[in-house]
């Protein structure tokens, strides 16, 4: 485990200057090739540089180059380049990308190999990574892994045309990969459906985004962030349009929590039980169009601004989930116009400015926007503005990735093109990792790294006093969701796994009968050509059941033993044909999972899943699955409450009259236009008349100000009682907490 601390930021700032060359000496036998790497900076884990490859007289021609450990080419990372070297030729790693965490060899192959046979002693040339560039820490030290997908987009092809004709089976590729690399939870940085016309094609949109992650093997939790597609704009009869966030809450789930569900608030937060580390998911409130008015509310900023404050200076590391990008301004728009629409956030607007305040107040935030759908070999995925703000993260799509091509923005779909990260956190820097999603790939020239740390949680010394709910996930659950802080335990001399049926005790690497963290080592050497495991002991340390023993076994044995992981996945059973249960009980289970799929993103119904495939305990199950039952019927039948709110009006134009126009969720506005006419409460200290009125914020979301000849620009309604609103010089509307 790295002990540096906080060293690696300290490290960036100061050695960003420098540039080396370094060059390393061809480790096969008879090298054809030669490779040397410039490193832009000497900091340990920083990739960007420019590497080039001089074949000998006798051997030009096509090389391929991978990022290798002692012994071979890392698993699951594509190669970094392929060069037709008729002489010396280069490429060139970008600005912030990441050495892998087990890299320590750069290798090229000149001939054709299969997998097996891409290690250390057939390359053609050999790099060998500096130790003062190698991070000091291995893959099997992470804290935990999340992954980070945006903009599936699924399209109801019954009303309209689908954009993205792949974005069922790009979605379907994303859940298996996210399943396969075992991440302990997913965010979605926004727009999960397509179309934003909610009478239409919300129902049947959310309905295949639920269906799809239901049947699915990812059982762990997913938690989405609110895009411009999530908010349903309708329009009524009058042709007067509003916002409505209903479908997104109702359909997400939110952070599992139904009382979360009954606020109607599409933004909320939750923590990461291993280290504490925060996760902040904010919401597009203004509509599809997010260059024109208000997206961020004043009361969601003024809640943002509440936890920024509350977690600044804590050790934590602090993850935004927002969709849109902004103009100019962080990754995903570093060119002029590198977005074919006009709809990235503007930072004229007072919204967008205070967010952007916010963001260069709390520099540690990490921030994962989508929106753009820009591939990430574009390279406009990682920003801090020069240091003068927070990092900005840009996914891309999962539902059609588009394309830069001479400049100008492709839309043209590509089956297979579907990307995002598989990130992960450390100690002392987290690792975004590219990945197609589709074909399961690291793409290392779109992985990044960022100086910042947290650490595991402190053993808890209380009692665990918390009521259970019905909202509680069962005792015995295998998946846990980031809600609440788990302990961290001393570490154990060993640990007794479950024995399953075929009589193997996976984790047992070295036949002790226990599983300890010797386990892990032995499989870490095995994997280092140090020694080599057989039989028994080999089939027992493919904890994973990929097919092979690597560092990600050997994570997994460590996180068994800290007690952070119950079942290895070699234990589990996805085969539901396969399972040992008499017909009637099967299909009685299978049932209650169908009744409740319309939950899929709630961990509950995610534990459900693990539970099935994981434990069989089938009286449980019954038991769990009609509670999850009831729930989903809650959910269904959830109505909006009465949200009954006083707003006031500062009459700083001096108008002879005011009307308040509201319009919503409520359908076609309680009074026609200009609306209904406020009321005087008092005159504030400049002498300026205060007009007030009761808004039901459950029914009406946005409100015009006006006398009948003049009036405010479109305003969505503060959520929040007692907001006092007057005009700016351009018809916006500022906001102040009115006092009486």
């Amino acid at each position: 485990m790295k002990k540096t601390g906080k060293l690696l930021s300290l490290l960036l700032a100061v050695l960003m200057l420098a540039s080396v060359m370094l060059a390393g000496a061809t480790g096969a036998s008879a090298a054809l090739a030669e490779i040397t790497y410039e490193f832009a900076n000497t900091t340990a884990g920083y990739a960007q540089g420019t590497v080039t490859l001089t074949p000998s007289a006798d051997n030009q021609g096509t090389y391929t180059l991978y990022w290798a450990d002692d012994s071979a080419v890392l698993p699951g990372i594509r190669e970094l380049a392929t060069l037709d070297a008729s002489s010396p030729v280069t490429f060139e790693m970008p600005e912030y990308t990441a050495i892998p965490a087990d890299a320590t060899k750069l290798v090229a192959f000149k001939a054709e190999h299969t997998e097996a046979e891409l290690n250390v002693a057939n390359a053609d040339a050999v790099f060998e990574l500096p130790a003062s560039k190698q991070l000091d820490f291995s893959s099997a030290d992470v804290l935990y892994t999340f992954g980070s997908i945006s903009d599936p987009q699924l399209a109801n092809d019954s009303h309209g045309s689908n954009s993205y004709p792949y974005d069922e089976e790009h979605l379907k590729a994303a859940f298996e990969t996210l399943y396969k690399r075992d991440v302990d939870f997913t965010v979605l940085s926004g727009d999960v459906v397509n179309d934003q016309n909610g009478n239409q094609t919300y129902a049947a949109e959310y309905e295949a985004y639920l269906q799809i992650l239901a049947d699915s093997h990812y059982t762990k939790p997913i938690y989405e962030a609110n895009g411009n597609h999530d908010v349903g704009t309708k329009w009524n009869k009058n042709g007067d349009y509003y916002n409505d966030n209903t479908p997104f809450i109702i359909a997400t789930g939110l952070d599992s929590n139904l009382e979360t569900i009954k606020k109607g608030l599409p933004y909320f937060e939750i923590t990461e039980p291993t280290t504490g580390d925060h996760f902040i998911f904010m919401a597009l409130e203004g509509g599809f169009y997010t260059n024109k008015g208000t997206q961020f509310s004043t009361a969601q900023l003024d809640w943002l601004e509440s936890l920024l404050k509350k977690y600044h200076g804590d050790g934590k590391n602090i993850f935004i989930i927002e969709h849109a990008n902004i103009t100019a301004w962080g990754s995903g728009d570093k060119l002029t116009k590198p977005y074919y629409y006009d709809l990235a956030l503007e930072k004229s607007n007072p919204d967008v400015t205070r967010f952007v305040e916010l963001m260069e107040t709390y520099k540690e935030c990490v921030i994962i926007t989508g929106h753009t759908h820009l591939e990430l070999s574009a390279q406009y995925n990682y920003s801090d503005n020069a240091g003068t703000s927070a990092v900005m993260m840009h996914n891309s799509a999962i539902g059609g990735v588009r394309r830069l091509i001479d400049g100008k923005v492709d839309r043209t779909a590509v089956k297979g093109l579907s990307e995002g990260y598989i990130v992960e956190v450390y100690e002392d820097c987290i690792l975004f990792n590219g990945i197609n999603m589709y074909y399961n790939e690291i793409m290392p020239q779109c992985s990044y790294i960022i100086p910042m740390g947290t650490s595991l949680s402190e053993p808890s010394t209380e009692p665990d006093t918390t009521p259970a709910t019905e909202n509680t996930e069962p005792t015995e659950t295998t998946t846990q969701a980031p809600t609440e802080t788990t302990a961290e335990p001393s570490e154990p001399a060993s640990t007794q796994a479950s024995t399953p049926e075929d009589n193997y005790l996976y984790g047992d690497t070295d036949l002790s009968g226990t599983v300890n963290v010797k386990d892990a080592t032995a499989v870490q050497k095995h994997t280092a050509s140090l020694i080599n495991l057989e039989g028994d002991a080999l089939v027992q340390a493919d904890v994973n059941a990929d097919g092979t023993v690597n560092v990600k076994d050997a994570t997994a044995i460590q996180k068994y033993v800290a007690g952070l992981l119950v079942t290895f996945p070699a234990e589990k059973s996805t085969d539901t044909a396969q399972v040992n249960v008499p017909p009637q009980e099967l299909e009685d289970v299978m049932k209650l999972l169908d009744d409740c799929y319309m939950l899929s993103s709630y961990n509950q119904y995610q534990a459900l899943k693990d539970e099935f495939f994981l434990r069989q305990d089938y009286d449980a199950l019954k038991a769990y699955g009609e509670e999850l039952a009831k729930l989903a019927g809650e959910i269904r039948n959830l109505k909006p409450q009465t949200r009954e709110i006083n707003i006031y009006f500062s009459n700083n134009r001096n108008w002879s009259d005011v009307y308040a126009y509201v319009w919503g969720e409520g359908g076609s506005a309680p009074a026609s236009w200009p609306g209904t006419k406020m009321t005087k409460a008092g005159t504030n200290s400049m002498g300026e008349d205060i007009y007030t009125i009761k808004v039901d914020c459950s029914k009406y979301q946005n409100i015009i100000f006006t006398n009948n000849s003049e009036q405010s620009k479109d305003t969505v309604i503060v959520q929040k009682d007692n907001t006092g609103y007057y005009l700016n010089d351009d018809m916006t509307c500022g906001t102040y907490d009115y006092k009486g």
